[in-house]
């Protein structure tokens, strides 16, 4: 008997999930979503029947899976099943590719050498000589199932409530956010590892963006105002009310932080922790779910090009900690607010915005701050409430001196721009709805 490990890769993906009409995008997205999770578990067990010999599934998630098993079949043969198998979707719009390696001697060697032999199959792919077509007879119906990727608030009949009626069940303005969030440095989180640490990684990284994710967002009351487009491996989609989505992703992000220190007692070798990026955006319910995905990704991205472990809101990419001050900024803007403060002071500071940005300009081709325009802020926005002074007044004291932190490049700094982001969030409170 011979060992070898299998890579199966589903290519395509978010263009197939992403590819829909606003009007009754909450039922296909999801269709399309479940479609994916039980091609993935039909491709499993396919390869499951054809090469049962001690058959272990090593990783599986995001569309993507590792499997070992043992056969008396020469390499030759087995990569022939693979291709017979591949070609059956050529003309899909999911096309799934397969790798094949010899595991010999070493996990990690034979990892490294499937994840090289899938790039060559990758540029080896058939081209079909008609183009993709949707199959619709494929994803006719929304099918019932355990695991993150069933989770959808429910209208009347059961069916994914419309994205509109679930935007009125947060409070203030009717909008929804999608969040996207990946962990970061995945490739190197699980280089060079051998078998047993490989596996208890992928399956604490597995078990929570699935299990751990779907308690998370049950335990909090989320389950009608959190829609989940996809949750697997190392990353999840997520579309919400937007008020639960801000809060919803540094909730996620502590709960990562406890599984860390899970993995370090399981994990000996693990130097360092593992983080998470994530984008952020808000939205109308009528908005074009493509370009939901893409801004998605792009805040993502821009999380990750300026350092990792951050998450972009509004464009702006913000440590996980000037995130938490963030919401708690927008709480005591809002509460300000709600003790008779006129709505104005919040448009001041998120006007100020243009102001951050002028100053940042002065800064960047200039190499100067203008001091007066810090304070002159400062006065601009005191005119308050006699007893409300104290409190904003503390307020932008903070927001002047995070403006000067900012220029001086202190090592520990706080981002000045978390005031205007606060102030949006707090507008978005503020519009359609009593507040009280």
């Amino acid at each position: 008997m011979k060992k070898y490990i299998v890579k199966g890769d589903l290519s395509g993906i978010q263009n197939f999930i992403f590819d829909v009409k606003s009007d009754g995008a909450a039922k296909e997205l999801k269709k399309r979503s479940i479609y994916i999770t039980e091609l993935t578990k039909k491709l499993l067990n396919e390869d499951k029947e054809r090469f049962n010999n001690n058959f272990n599934v090593i990783y599986d998630g995001g569309g993507n899976y590792f499997v070992e098993f043992d056969s008396d079949e020469e390499v030759e043969k087995i990569n022939d099943y693979f291709q017979v198998k591949n070609t059956n979707y050529i003309q899909d719009d999911i096309l799934p590719f397969f790798a094949v390696a010899p595991y010999e001697n070493s996990f990690s060697q034979a990892m490294q050498d499937v994840n090289i032999e899938m790039l060559k199959v990758k540029q080896r792919r058939k081209i079909p000589l008609i183009p993709y077509q949707y199959q619709e007879k494929k994803v006719d119906e929304i099918k019932k199932g355990n695991g993150i990727n069933y989770h959808f608030p429910k209208d009347n009949e059961g069916m994914p409530l419309d994205f509109d009626k679930m935007a009125e069940r947060g409070p203030g303005d009717d909008k929804l956010a999608a969040l996207k969030i990946d962990v970061d440095h995945l490739g190197m989180v699980f280089r060079n590892r051998e078998k047993e640490e490989y596996k208890a990684l992928s399956s604490s990284l597995t078990r929570f963006f699935d299990e751990d994710l779907l308690r998370l967002i049950k335990s909090n009351d989320y389950s009608d105002q959190v829609y989940v487009v996809f949750s697997g491996g190392d990353d999840c989609f997520l579309i919400g009310c937007w008020h639960t989505m801000i809060h919803l992703a540094v909730k996620i992000r502590d709960a990562f932080s406890e599984l860390n220190d899970n993995l370090k007692s399981q994990v000996s070798s693990l130097e360092s922790e593992i983080t998470l990026s994530a984008g952020l955006t808000i939205f109308p319910p009528k908005y074009p779910i493509k370009q939901i995905a893409e801004e998605a990704e792009s805040f993502l991205n821009k999380a990750k090009r300026e350092g990792r472990n951050k998450i972009t809101l509004f464009g702006y990419a913000l440590s996980w900690d000037d995130y938490r001050s963030v919401l708690e900024l927008n709480d005591q803007l809002f509460d300000l607010v709600k003790k008779g403060e006129s709505k104005s002071l919040i448009h001041r500071v998120r006007s100020s915005e243009l102001g951050y940005l002028s100053i940042q300009n002065r800064i960047k081709n200039k190499g100067l701050l203008d001091l007066p325009k810090v304070w002159k802020l400062k006065y601009y926005l005191r005119n308050v409430k006699k007893d409300n002074l104290p409190e904003v007044e503390k307020l932008f004291d903070d927001y002047s001196e995070s403006l000067i932190d900012d220029f001086m490049a202190k090592e520990v700094k706080t981002n000045p721009i978390k005031y205007p982001i606060a102030a949006r969030l707090t507008e978005l409170l503020l519009k359609n709805k009593n507040y009280e």
